[in-house]
């Protein structure tokens, strides 16, 4: 029996709250559904949540204590998802009118489509189209 029903949150640390604020809501589109002074939140999808946690003592400490040393190039990473496999390609277009850095082109996969990209934390993000009809 299965006591995890899901993922009701997730958090991350944040070198700035106000850049990292921006970058989720104007270039991600991310609703914010509340702001506070050292934390926001934010829907993703319909039912779940993301909350930016101010690291302590500002950007130099995080950058000290907590900005991912290998940016993009290790596996970690957390998935957005994407409603197809040209939105995905759509996606890259809008990242780079943005100046985002991209770690991994979009491209197709057998299942869909991905596109890997950092956010102003040095987190990687992968937005991707997943056809469950292919598994």
């Amino acid at each position: 029996m299965t006591l995890i029903k899901g993922i009701c949150h997730f958090g991350l640390s944040v070198a700035n709250l106000d850049k990292s604020v921006r970058f989720y809501t104007e270039v991600l589109g991310l609703q914010m559904t509340e702001r506070r002074e050292k934390d926001a939140f934010f829907l993703v999808g319909t039912d779940d949540v993301m909350a930016l946690i101010q690291y302590p003592d500002g950007e130099e400490k995080f950058d000290t204590d907590m900005r991912p040393k290998n940016w993009g190039k290790a596996f970690t990473h957390f998935g957005l998802t994407a409603a197809s496999s040209e939105a995905v390609f759509e996606f890259q277009a809008h990242l780079r009118a943005n100046d985002v850095k991209i770690v991994k082109e979009a491209y197709e996969r057998w299942d869909g489509a991905s596109l890997y990209f950092l956010d102003p934390n040095g987190y990687t993000l992968e937005f991707i189209y997943f056809d469950s009809s292919k598994v």
